[in-house]
C-alpha cells in the first residue's frame, strides 16, 4: 500500500504552432496575421491532493478534462510540467516507470493476441526482477544468522510464477480460462486477464483508465462490483479513471470531479451528490441530471421567494431550506439557478405550471418530461410507478425544501451552506 500526494501540478503542451508555413505565408494574409495567436495548452492546472492508503479515488469528468493526462503523469507516462509528485515521501518526478511499484490497466486490454492467459498473465513477472528471497541449490530459502530470509535481486523461478498466476486467476475467477488466447474470451474474460497481470505483481499502486469503457453495459455493472471486491481484498491503493458517474459513484471511496484541467470538488459519493460546491458537479454527478431553473432570488426573515422566467413565483421555507449565505437574506433580488433532482420533484396541488412534452415508463418509476414556458430545457419529474399524465396536459410541481440547492448565476458557485 502506498500513501500517494500531489502537489500544485500542470500539465502544459507546448504550442505545435512555431508561425505560419511558407505556403500558409504565400497564400493566406490571415494566416500570417493569426500564426503567433496559439496558446499553449494547459492540460491540468493546479492539481492537488493527498491519497491515504487502501483508499479507492476516482478521476471522473467529460472527455478532455485532464483525468487520464493526470493518471498518466502519475504513472510516470507523461513528464510533470510545474509541481511535485510524492510516494511515501519519495519525489517521484523523474523516476522511470518501471521503478514506481505501480500497475496500470488500460483502456484497451493491450494482451499479446499469440500467448495464452497464462503467458500474458506471467509475462511481466519473467522479464523483471525484484528483491526475492535467495534460494540455495536445494531450493530453499536462505537465512542469515538471525534466522530472517536473505533478499536478492532476481528473477521469478518457475515455481514461483506459478503460484502468482494461479492465485490471481483463483481471485479473479478464470483458473479456466489460462490456456486460451485473447482470441478465444470475451471482453470481460480478456479485462480479467489484464487485471490478473497486474496483481501479480504485488505493486504499491494500481491505476486504471476506464478499463470497462469497451464493455456491454450489463458486463460493465458486474465488473464493477468485481473490482471493487478485488480492491477491497488486496487493501491496496487504487486510482480509477472513468467519464461515467455511475461507476464514480458506485466504485470510490472519494471522487475527484474534474473540468478544463482543473479540479472542481473533491468528496464522498455522498456529499457530492447532497452537497455539490458548483453547478457543474450539481449536474454532472446524478442519474438523471439535476433541473436547473433560472430564477429570481428575493429573501425575507422566514421565506425565500423565487420568480422563474415565465413570470410564476414559489415560495420556500427558509427554516427547511440548507443554510442560505447571509449576503442573499438583504432583500434585494439575485439572479440564481435554482437546482432540482427529479426525484425531490413533487405533483402538487400548488406550485408551478408546467406542460407535459413526454413520458418514459421504466418499471417502478416513471420520468415525466415537462416544459416550463420560456425555459430552454425540459424539467424532468421521476414519478413513482405509474401516472395518467399524458402529452400537453398541465402539471403542477412544487419543491422538496430540504434538497433544493440554489447557484450564483453568474459565478455558478452554491450559495447554500
Amino acid at each position: 500500500m502506498a500513501n500517494l500526494s500531489l502537489r500544485h501540478v500542470y500539465k502544459v503542451y507546448p504550442s505545435r504552432d512555431k508561425g505560419p508555413s511558407f505556403f500558409k505565408r504565400l497564400f493566406s494574409k490571415k494566416a500570417r496575421e493569426q500564426a503567433h495567436t496559439n496558446q499553449d495548452f494547459v492540460a491540468v492546472k493546479d492539481f492537488n491532493l493527498e491519497i491515504g492508503e487502501g483508499e479507492f479515488i476516482v478521476f471522473v469528468g467529460p472527455s478532455g478534462c485532464g483525468k487520464s493526462t493526470t493518471l498518466r503523469m502519475i504513472a510516470g507516462l507523461e513528464d510533470i510540467s510545474a509541481g511535485e509528485l510524492y510516494m511515501d515521501d519519495q519525489l517521484l518526478n523523474n523516476v522511470d516507470p518501471m521503478d514506481r511499484d505501480m500497475a496500470m490497466v488500460f483502456q484497451s486490454y493491450a494482451l499479446y493476441p499469440h500467448l495464452s492467459a497464462y503467458d500474458n498473465i506471467a509475462f511481466g513477472l519473467k522479464i523483471r526482477k525484484a528483491m526475492l528471497p535467495k534460494i540455495d541449490k536445494d531450493g530453499n530459502h536462505v537465512l542469515d544468522e538471525n534466522g530472517e530470509e536473505v533478499l536478492e535481486l532476481r528473477h521469478h523461478n518457475k515455481k514461483e510464477i506459478d503460484e502468482k498466476v494461479q492465485w490471481a486467476a483463483s481471485v479473479l475467477g478464470i483458473q479456466q480460462l489460462l490456456n486460451r488466447k485473447p482470441g478465444e474470451m470475451s471482453g470481460g474474460q480478456c479485462q480479467r486477464v489484464a487485471l490478473g497481470r497486474a496483481i501479480v505483481r504485488g505493486p504499491k499502486l494500481f491505476l486504471l483508465d476506464e478499463p470497462l469503457s469497451n464493455l456491454d453495459a450489463k458486463l460493465r455493472t458486474s465488473m464493477r462490483s468485481e473490482i471493487v471486491k478485488l480492491q477491497q481484498r488486496l487493501g491496496t491503493t487504487f486510482i480509477y479513471v472513468t467519464h461515467d458517474q455511475v461507476e464514480a459513484m458506485t466504485m470510490g471511496t472519494r471522487i475527484v470531479v474534474m473540468k478544463d484541467g482543473v479540479t472542481q470538488q473533491i468528496d464522498t459519493p455522498v456529499e457530492l451528490f447532497n452537497h455539490p460546491k458548483n453547478l457543474f458537479v450539481a449536474g454532472f454527478i446524478g442519474t438523471p441530471q439535476m433541473n436547473f431553473f433560472d430564477a429570481s432570488l428575493i429573501c425575507d426573515s422566514k421565506k425565500a421567494k423565487l420568480t422563474f422566467v415565465d413570470g410564476q413565483t414559489l415560495s420556500l421555507d427558509l427554516n427547511k431550506l440548507p443554510s442560505l449565505y447571509d449576503q442573499y437574506k438583504d432583500g434585494l433580488a439575485h439572479a440564481i439557478k435554482v437546482g432540482v433532482r427529479a426525484e425531490h420533484l413533487k405533483v402538487s396541488k400548488t406550485g408551478i405550471v408546467m406542460k407535459v412534452t413526454m413520458s418514459e415508463i421504466l418499471g417502478s418509476t416513471t420520468q415525466v418530461y415537462a416544459n416550463l414556458e420560456g425555459a430552454d430545457k425540459d424539467t424532468i419529474i421521476s414519478i413513482l410507478g405509474n401516472t395518467t399524465l399524458k402529452v400537453n396536459d398541465d402539471v403542477v410541481i412544487n419543491f422538496d425544501e430540504e434538497h433544493v440547492h440554489m447557484f450564483d448565476a453568474e459565478s455558478e458557485e452554491t450559495i447554500l451552506g
